[in-house]
């Protein structure tokens, strides 16, 4: 039976990881969602960016994650989710998200409740034009984030002209519409500080 390992990466091996599976990921498709390596530093020095890796016990990474959070690291935002092309086929995301969840409930029970992550907020691209083999693709997706105990929120973000939707998997609080409409923000409000001058981003709630 393996035994896995997760553990937070440092700055050099969010890097590498950047340079040796990000940009090749995106290499001519979708490459307007890889953020660039700028903005990566620019997150780590000001602790907004964690990458989590799971390892195998022959110290072997399986998958990774790269969050985005706020600075008090209430919430996170799950930017990338990278399974390494052998080791796909396998229930290691699952073993990730759920390694991850028990090391944040360990986490607040240690710190008495202080500075504890409330959640995980994940986008999905909307449906919109999507071809057939794409749908199928974000709903098996969808059905991924939603057996881990995620929900789709009515929290709308829209960057540019694509819409997404937002879901939010709780970890130490399940929080209120108003709650999670503060939280999302505040992500954004730390990353993209001048959004609310040149509309870089918008954010509305549907209607109840």
């Amino acid at each position: 039976m393996l035994n896995f390992v997760l553990r937070e990466l440092t700055k050099k091996e969010i890097l590498s990881l950047y340079k040796r599976f990000l940009t090749k990921f995106f290499a001519g498709n979708d490459e307007s969602f890889l953020i660039s390596e700028a903005a990566i530093k620019w997150l780590i020095a000001r602790n907004l960016c964690r990458c989590y890796g799971l390892y195998d016990d022959k110290k072997h990474l399986l998958c990774f994650g790269l969050f985005i959070n706020d600075v008090e690291r209430r919430v996170m935002l799950l930017d990338y989710f990278i399974v390494l092309k052998k080791y796909r086929g396998y229930n290691y995301p699952e073993i990730f998200f759920e390694m991850l969840t028990e090391m944040s409930v360990d986490e607040a029970e240690k710190n008495d409740n202080e500075s504890i992550l409330l959640g995980i907020f994940i986008e999905l691209a909307g449906i919109g034009d999507m071809s057939a083999k794409a749908l199928d693709k974000r709903q098996r997706e969808l059905e991924f984030y939603r057996k881990l105990g995620a929900y789709i929120t009515d929290i709308i973000p829209e960057f540019s002209d694509e819409e997404y939707n937002v879901l939010f998997m709780p970890i130490n609080a399940r929080l209120t519409r108003s709650e999670l409409k503060a939280e999302f923000l505040n992500i954004y409000k730390e990353i993209l500080p001048s959004f609310k001058d040149k509309k870089k981003y918008i954010i509305r709630l549907t209607e109840e």
